[in-house]
């Protein structure tokens, strides 16, 4: 695909690219108008059926994997999908971590990790195809994903499995199958894919076999030296590779049942894959049969390979055995001896492979065993404060914070980071304690701490809530439009991300009422916390009278200017109400704060006020 000749496509500005898969390209990028990252799928739009497919499926999928994942945590959601720029886009959410793709790379993983990613998948998979949503007037039951891929998998920072991509997916309905091979990825395609194109739940749980295997033994089932012929292998139902002599006989039960070339033989929904690999996490018994033969997997079918080189050793002669025409063998000691230092080269460069290897697993080992010390204290509250809890945590992660053997304590140091931030926010909306910059400061500091173990919405919402308060504060103290515009984006960025919490809108009014002294906008604001449950107490009400004080003082001042006029008439009459407004709410709160000495204040105020008016209405203008 062509790069996007500007950075830019229609509300997202474009950083790096992350990769590519099937006809898009997919970026960092950032959304202009609310400042937070997504994740920026673009297909450039071109006449060709191919593309226009590709558009299609992926405008579906976007829809379909919206709703899916407000009911699946694990999908990742999607924000927005259109076109712009000549390109169709869809906006996701980005999702820092590690692929497995990525993780493999080091060699196969931990049995027990690999069957929790797989179940967790496998579930992902059973709501996706239980799914019931009506979508243009049509009513689909059940999505596939079309692309289970160790691409398409990525362990958060807190250890959470995500799938990512449902962008091929599509409604199974008898109306509509997808019949296109070029969607997904030939290694991880079923039989009955390859041969009729046809995607299905059933090729779901096959793919997520695949890269069950993967996980576990380091290598795909099927391998060959070209596309052509490892799909002619798949097709073909060639005994998969042998798995590693260590993976237990559980596991290769529900894996030959998983791969079985029958497809009645499988298993029959996703749920009923997942509960097979709880029960062999759990150690229970497995539903998977007994393996008819204990060594078929460790035998595999010669490869079309193996049998030419067979065929050429056959009838051609060894060069050490060729004789010259007097009947002498020729010499081969040169190349014995080349030999020999080629071999001596290898093991040396085994050894070293391994020895660095062991030096690695011996320093993960470290670690892991390092984190679940961390994770014991931060659980029997033997260590409760939370800047040292973030201390020990850096130390511990220096080498590999995003590491998935520290997936327990990263979330717990998290959730007592986000817990001594929410100290801080719940100490403003419960009570009437005063909180003050340093104490916004501090929750700031833990709320960004949060944010670098998990880059998610509830430490990124904290932290903007916090941000705002402090904007709030040094915008009122400094008078400054510019600091007090910057409180009103940060809260209302806090509230996208928070979007059940009162706490923005609590800020927001306390922005309106102080600083930008628009008392419509502060009511507006604390509707909105009313409607997430917040109930007005004596410092909201006595805010609104404050608001209700400046407005009527300004009016009055500003009465001066047109005296003698009609005008000077109405701005009195407006300030009068709104000295009277303010003057039983000061009244509701009483003796709170310092209510009792607005309402002298003000009562004289009025009288002025009032008096004045009186004057107006005898026709005393002077």
């Amino acid at each position: 695909m062509i790069a996007p000749a500007s950075r830019k496509i229609g509300n997202y500005e474009i950083l790096h690219k992350l990769g590519r898969g099937g006809m898009a390209d997919v970026y960092l990028a950032v959304e202009t108008t609310r400042g937070h990252q997504v994740a920026l799928k673009l297909i450039e739009h071109a006449p060709d059926a191919d593309t226009r497919d590709s558009i299609e499926a992926e405008r579906r999928g976007a829809l379909l994997q919206a709703r899916l994942a407000e009911i699946d945590p694990r999908v990742v959601r999607v924000y927005d999908a259109g076109d712009a720029g000549g390109f169709f886009f869809v906006a996701m959410e980005y999702v820092e971590g590690q692929d497995l793709a990525e993780l493999m790379r080091r060699g196969p993983l931990a049995t027990g990790f690999a069957v929790e990613v797989a179940a967790a998948v496998a579930r992902t998979l059973e709501h996706a195809h239980s799914l019931a949503v009506e979508q243009d007037g049509k009513e689909f039951r059940g999505i596939v994903h079309g692309d289970i891929k160790p691409k398409n998998i990525r362990i958060a920072p807190g250890g959470e499995v995500r799938v990512l991509d449902f962008g091929i997916a599509k409604a199974l309905s008898l109306s509509r199958k997808l019949t296109r091979n070029e969607f997904g990825s030939v290694p991880y395609a079923s039989p009955e894919r390859l041969e009729s194109g046809e995607v299905n739940r059933a090729s779901d749980l096959w793919s997520l076999a695949v890269m069950l295997y993967e996980m576990v033994a380091g290598s795909q089932p099927y391998s060959g030296s070209s596309t052509e012929q490892l799909e002619r292998r798949i097709r073909n139902r060639a005994p998969a590779a042998p798995l590693p002599e260590s993976t237990p006989e559980p596991l290769r039960r529900i894996l030959a049942q998983a791969l079985s070339p029958d497809p009645a033989m499988r298993y029959p929904a996703a749920a009923a894959f997942a509960l097979d690999l709880d029960a062999f996490r759990e150690g229970r018994e497995v539903s998977a049969p007994p393996l008819d033969d204990p060594d078929a997997t460790r035998r595999t079918s010669p490869r079309a390979e193996d049998i030419e080189a067979t065929r050429r050793t056959a009838h051609s002669p060894s060069p050490a055995t060729v004789r010259t025409a007097a009947g002498t063998p020729r010499p081969a000691t040169k190349r014995r001896s080349a030999l020999a230092i080629t071999v001596r080269v290898v093991l040396g460069l085994i050894a070293a492979s391994m020895l660095y290897g062991l030096w690695n697993l011996a320093g993960d080992y470290r670690m892991y065993q390092r984190g679940q010390q961390l994770a014991r204290a931060i659980e029997s509250e033997q260590l409760t404060d939370a800047d040292r809890i973030w201390s020990q945590w850096t130390e511990l992660s220096r080498p590999n914070p995003s590491s998935f053997l520290l997936s327990r304590p990263r979330k717990l140091v998290e959730q007592k980071l986000l817990a001594a931030a929410d100290q801080v926010i719940d100490t403003y909306r419960t009570t009437d304690q005063p909180v003050y910059e340093k104490d916004w400061e501090h929750a700031r500091v833990l709320a960004a701490h949060a944010l670098e173990t998990d880059p998610g919405d509830a430490p990124r919402g904290r932290l903007r809530l916090a941000e705002g308060h402090i904007a709030r504060i040094n915008g009122t103290v400094h008078r400054s439009s510019a600091e007090l515009r910057q409180a009103v984006e940060k809260f209302n960025d806090a509230q996208h991300l928070m979007p059940r919490s009162p706490d923005p809108q609590l800020g927001l009014a306390r922005v309106y009422v102080y600083g930008l002294k628009d008392l419509d906008k502060a009511y507006e604001a604390l509707g909105e916390a009313e409607k997430r449950g917040y109930r007005m107490g004596n410092r909201e009400k006595s805010q609104l009278a404050d608001g209700y004080r400046d407005r009527a003082d300004r009016l009055a001042n500003d009465s001066k200017s047109v005296k003698g006029l009609p005008a000077e008439k109405d701005q009195l009459q407006r300030a009068a109400d709104d000295y009277k407004h303010a003057m039983e709410l000061y009244q509701e709160v009483a003796p709170w704060g310092n209510a009792n000495d607005s309402l002298l204040k003000l009562r004289d105020r009025l009288d002025l006020v009032n008096f004045r008016l009186m004057q107006i209405d005898s026709g005393q203008q002077q």
